[in-house]
């Protein structure tokens, strides 16, 4: 009976607690040390600066890499775009980020060849590597090949040119990372036809490139600096011929198609190009893994799709010049092609006779390219880049390696 009772008192007693907590179990004491809260996420406002004007379809690229941060990091990093001019000029754009009055720009890298000639390289070079090329020498890991033995997961190394784009721009406090494979752009355009090297003896043509330019020298052509967004007025006004500026979609942009009666092919000045993103070294070398993982990959993604957006308008805007504008095109023949890329092999050993850098650079190309060659004339019905390309000599540009 006593047992009863008790059992009685403890379970009215549990009532009486569980009615005081209004039906619910009694919480738990606060701990002694809350716990800390979560460290704010750090948010970046950054001004990207482009080399191209409006009416220039190179900015395509910018807004694609604009687009996937935004995919990628949502709020954590804004970029307010300024175009050529906007915020600095084209030649300005490396100074500005080193110098943090942008904190990203847009470039090609032959605006900066008269600070290194090893840019030359690093944007086009005459008769030598297409879009592909770049691609192929820019990204091969090595390690990518057998990876699913790997531990999942393990990341692979960066490709040698990619090592060599960071050297060269880090000499001047910028990290460069390549993004916009440029195709092969159209040849000159202009009121003179222009059917073999014979026709370009006097011609007066807007071209870039110092080893273009000596090549035009050699061939008795006078090469005319200035800018794309100039070239409708120069035309118009007798100042040059002909020009180029790049593919068939950018001329058509640039109101080539209202100038142009001629074109002359192929765009042997410039079978390959790229553009490159520029970020102080030091600020980019601070930031977080998830932000640089971010903008390597926006990079990557971009380059994708400039690369198939520069192929595919290259056909539309070709066909569009023909069949809309009345353009005649002409090509080069076969002799004037290993005319000229002699002409470039004698200037890259010029070049790297005077600078480490270079030389660097052109025997780590040269090197790919001969590799690349068997299997390039093998597959020359449908393979990329000129099959009978005549290739400099390993052994006297690795003379010139320091």
């Amino acid at each position: 009976m006593m047992k009863k009772r008790s059992i009685i008192a403890v379970m009215l007693l549990i009532v009486v607690l569980l009615a005081s907590c209004g039906g619910k179990a009694a919480a738990p004491a606060a701990s002694a040390e809350a716990a800390p809260a979560a460290a704010p996420v750090q948010t970046y406002n950054w001004k990207m600066v482009s080399c191209w004007a409006p009416q220039y379809h190179l900015g395509d690229q910018d807004h694609e890499f604009i687009v996937r941060m935004n995919q990628l990091l949502g709020d954590q990093v804004k970029i307010d775009y300024f175009v050529e001019n906007a915020l600095v000029g084209p030649k300005e754009v490396l100074d500005a980020v080193k110098d943090d009055v942008a904190q990203i720009g847009s470039d090609y890298p032959g605006y900066w060849a008269g600070k290194d000639t090893v840019f030359n390289l690093l944007s086009s070079w005459p008769m030598w590597m297409d879009a592909f090329d770049y691609i192929n020498w820019i990204y091969y890991d090595p390690s990518f090949a057998g990876r699913m033995n790997d531990e999942v997961g393990k990341p692979g190394s960066i490709g040698e040119g990619m090592k060599i784009y960071r050297e060269a721009y880090a000499k001047f406090g910028v990290e460069g990372i390549p993004f916009g494979p440029i195709t092969i752009e159209s040849g000159p355009r202009g009121t003179k036809p222009i059917k073999s090297l014979e026709d370009y003896k006097g011609v007066k043509i807007r071209m870039s490139g110092s080893a273009q330019g000596q090549i035009l020298k050699k061939i008795g052509a006078a090469q005319v600096g200035i800018q794309s967004s100039e070239v409708y007025q120069a035309m118009q006004t007798g100042v040059i011929d002909v020009a180029e500026s790049c593919t068939p979609y950018l001329d058509w942009g640039l109101g080539y198609n209202e100038i142009s009666k001629y074109s002359s092919h192929p765009g042997w000045h410039q079978p390959g190009s790229m553009c490159c993103l520029l970020f102080n070294k030091a600020k980019f070398d601070a930031l977080p893994a998830n932000i640089k993982a971010a903008i390597e990959i926006s990079a990557q993604a971009t380059a994708l799709q400039t690369l198939a957006m520069e192929d595919r308008t290259s056909g539309i805007y070709t066909n569009k010049f023909r069949d809309e504008v009345g353009v005649k095109s002409y090509q080069l023949p076969e002799s004037d092609l290993k005319r000229l890329s002699e002409m470039s092999r004698e200037i890259m050993y010029d070049f790297a006779s005077k600078n480490p850098l270079f030389a660097k650079c052109a025997y780590s190309m040269a090197s790919y390219m001969h590799e690349y060659q068997y299997w390039r004339q093998l597959n020359s019905v449908y393979g990329h880049g000129y099959a009978d390309l005549q290739l400099p000599d390993l052994a006297k540009l690795k003379s010139f390696v320091k």
